[in-house]
């Protein structure tokens, strides 16, 4: 995928592998700057659901058997990127790593074996980041919420004609939420009606109605992935919502991951994940949503390249 940027890159870092270490999954971006048109080109993309913020609610720290997997699948992404010629790797960690108290000893083992540079960032870097890697790919014009749904928070961006007015990161994520309140499998309608009231009291105080009848765009997994579960000719409004939690209902994490083609511990958060997008429509209530890839790599890249991080 290409994107051409207004600001000028420094063409000298000709390729940056950036990493995003989220509550659930661990992945991985290469990108160069092409010579002749300057654009930001992405050629490689991994990605591996580890669970890095399992339990860390209950214990306020990230369990042993979740940092030797997440250092396992750091070692193979940064041996691939620089496979793929990387000459520099930066990356960053965000709700789980945020709130466990050997958060940044982790982070610097993971800079001493793998050469990544590793930091943790605020909720709202988090959210700006995001934006700045969703612009020239997602149409950003006129009202539009941008809800990056993560393992275990959520960024809100509310912008117009692609300026941002407001953002915020809270505290609930398809991770945590599913530790919280989904206890069956396949999950229970009032289980995900908790996700959904939980996530509702969590977002009540985000100024959401002033966006009513604009686009809700969900980033990252969430998005992707529930997009998957809907006829690609489909109306993407919000009673989409209602019937793909429904179905969500109806069918085990092992059976929806063999369905829409994804890993089965990424399946066990996806509902909760989901109900989190319905409560921001519940909040906002667009006249349609839409799905993206999280920005937040890109974003990153284009940082980097620009000399920011």
């Amino acid at each position: 995928m290409t994107v051409i940027v207004k600001s000028e890159l420094d063409r000298s870092e000709k390729i940056i592998a950036a990493f995003d270490l989220g509550s659930n999954s661990i992945k991985m971006t290469v990108a160069r700057i092409d010579e002749k048109s300057g654009s930001l080109e992405e050629f490689l993309w991994r990605s591996e659901t580890v669970r890095l913020g399992m339990g860390v609610d209950q214990t306020g720290e990230l369990a042993s058997d979740r940092i030797k997997a997440a250092l396992a699948v750091l070692m193979q992404f940064s041996d691939e990127a620089r496979k793929a010629g990387a000459t520099r790797l930066v990356g960053v960690a965000t709700e789980a790593t945020r709130i466990a108290s050997n958060g940044q000893q982790f982070l610097q083992t993971v800079t001493n074996q793998c050469g990544v540079e590793l930091n943790t960032i605020s909720g709202d870097r988090e959210a700006s980041l995001t934006f700045l890697g969703l612009q020239g790919v997602v149409e950003l014009s006129g009202n539009v919420v941008v809800a990056d749904i993560g393992g275990g928070s959520t960024e809100l961006v509310i912008a117009r004609d692609e300026l941002v007015t407001w953002s915020r990161s809270y505290p609930v994520g398809s991770g945590r939420l599913t530790e919280l309140h989904v206890h069956s499998d396949p999950p229970l309608q009032e289980e995900l009606t908790d996700c959904r009231v939980t996530a509702s009291a969590v977002i009540q105080m985000a100024p959401l109605s002033g966006s009513t009848g604009g686009r809700l765009i969900v980033v990252g997994g969430t998005g992707e992935y529930m997009s998957r579960l809907l006829p690609a000719d489909s109306p993407r409004t919000p009673v989409e919502f209602e019937d793909i939690l429904q179905r969500m209902t109806m069918m085990s994490s092992r059976e929806l991951a063999t369905l829409i083609e994804i890993p089965e511990a990424r399946a066990r958060v996806l509902p909760a994940g989901v109900a989190i997008a319905a409560a921001v429509a519940d909040a906002m209530v667009p006249t349609n949503f839409e799905a993206a890839q999280s920005g937040i790599r890109r974003g990153l890249l284009l940082a980097a390249f620009a000399g920011e991080v």
